[in-house]
């Protein structure tokens, strides 16, 4: 297996540094406080409109009326017959 290394010359460290998007990010979360809370202030209708959202993710399925959409009875042979 072949060793290669890395020359340094007079002007490599004055190239300038490209930073890209993914570097930014890495950036941003590298410098977060993540023992630190994070606190979202909500206005009353952005409360409202979130406390509708989780209120219909979160409803009560009852299982019979799942079973019996999903164990519904389809014909599919009715599809292939011509109309008079």
């Amino acid at each position: 297996m072949k060793e290669y290394k890395l020359v340094e010359t007079e002007n490599a460290g004055n190239l300038p540094m490209v930073v890209g998007t993914w570097g930014k990010v890495k950036k941003f979360f590298n410098e977060l406080d993540w023992n630190k809370p994070i606190v979202l202030e909500l206005t009353p209708k952005e409360e409202k409109v979130l406390t509708e959202v989780h209120d219909f993710l979160f409803q009560e399925v009852k299982f019979p009326e799942l079973h019996d959409f999903l164990f519904q009875e389809i014909n599919i042979f009715n599809w292939f017959k011509k109309k008079n």
